[in-house]
């Protein structure tokens, strides 16, 4: 592992932090942000909405019934009832008024002093009856947690939330980014989906977009000006994936150059013991883009840095 005094006194003092099935330990200071979370369904955390859950459940029913099914009668609301956990509501609705195929079956989840509201959505094999008996299984096993809590069962954390189970019958889509006060122009994200498919290898995904880009003149010239610094297989806890690190110029007459890192574990599909997870470090990030200026990294530091954080990735409770 590379490492570096800069990155050394990042580290000297961390924290754990835990998404979906996943734990890693960051910087103390580090900014956690949760993204997308999806387990079955998206389900949007409302920080403290205890006390405004069901007001927020009957504005949605309100609305709903505002509007006029054009090719069913009545509204675009089916129905509205308690939920399956004490303070909750449940809806089932059409998504807008030309609608029939589908029916959204959400839930409006209260565990104290947070809220959550469960998006489930009927298709396929998947029927009012079949969501509603999921969102059940979810109510029943969803609470709240602290930020910094790292439970010890099994189960997913979501943000500022957690769900006991050890099924896997779930999708399970979770996505996290951190940023750093010290580093203002770096960024690190992970993505995992338990039941994505990977038709191409990382590998293959590479290989063919140099093929791609050395087949026209101007890329060809810009891909020549990239410094390959690692890449091949890694090994992260007890996972063998493979990475690319990089470091581009700046696209423009401007001198300096960015980082762009990627790892890639494919794991097995379906197995929640076993998730496919990407991870992504970019510098020279300005606002939401990367390479918009130069790095305030060198490649060591960069490189110590990546090494440091994909080193503590790990399963929160290994099977």
């Amino acid at each position: 592992m590379n490492t570096s005094p800069k990155i050394d006194a990042l580290f000297s003092k961390t924290k754990s932090v835990c998404f979906g099935r996943f734990v890693m330990d960051v910087p103390a200071n580090a900014d956690f942000i949760f993204g997308g979370q999806a387990f079955g369904p998206n389900i949007e955390t409302i920080e403290g909405g205890s006390k405004t859950v069901q007001d927020l459940a009957k504005k949605k029913k309100t609305t709903l019934e505002a509007v006029k099914h054009r090719e069913e009668p009545g509204s675009l609301l089916r129905t509205f009832s308690d939920g399956p956990t004490k303070g909750s509501s449940v809806l089932t609705f059409r998504e807008d008024k030309s609608a029939t195929y589908t029916m959204e079956v959400w839930g409006y989840l209260n565990a104290y002093p947070h809220a959550f509201v469960y998006k489930g959505t009927t298709g396929d094999n998947r029927t009012v009856e079949t969501e509603a008996e999921r969102l059940t299984y979810v109510a029943n096993n969803l609470r709240a947690r602290q930020s910094d809590e790292v439970p010890t069962e099994p189960g997913v954390c979501l943000d500022l939330g957690f769900i006991k189970d050890d099924s896997g019958k779930f999708q399970e889509i979770f996505n996290i980014g951190l940023r750093f006060p010290s580093l203002p122009d770096v960024s690190f994200s992970i993505s995992s989906n338990k039941d994505a498919r990977r038709d191409t290898s990382f590998e293959d995904r590479r290989n063919e977009a140099k093929k791609a880009a050395l087949m026209h003149a101007p890329l060809a010239t810009l891909f020549g000006k990239v410094k390959t610094l690692r890449e091949g297989k890694h090994d992260v806890f007890r996972w063998e994936g493979d990475e690319a690190l990089f470091r581009r110029p700046l696209d423009d007459e401007r001198t300096g150059v960015w980082h762009e890192f990627q790892f890639e574990y494919p794991g097995i599909r379906y197995d929640h013991h076993n998730p496919g997870w990407e991870a992504a470090l970019f510098t020279g990030v300005k606002g939401n883009t990367a390479g918009a200026q130069a790095s305030s990294l060198t490649d060591d530091e960069a490189i110590a840095l990546w090494d440091r954080l994909l080193a503590t990735v790990r399963l929160r409770v290994p099977n």
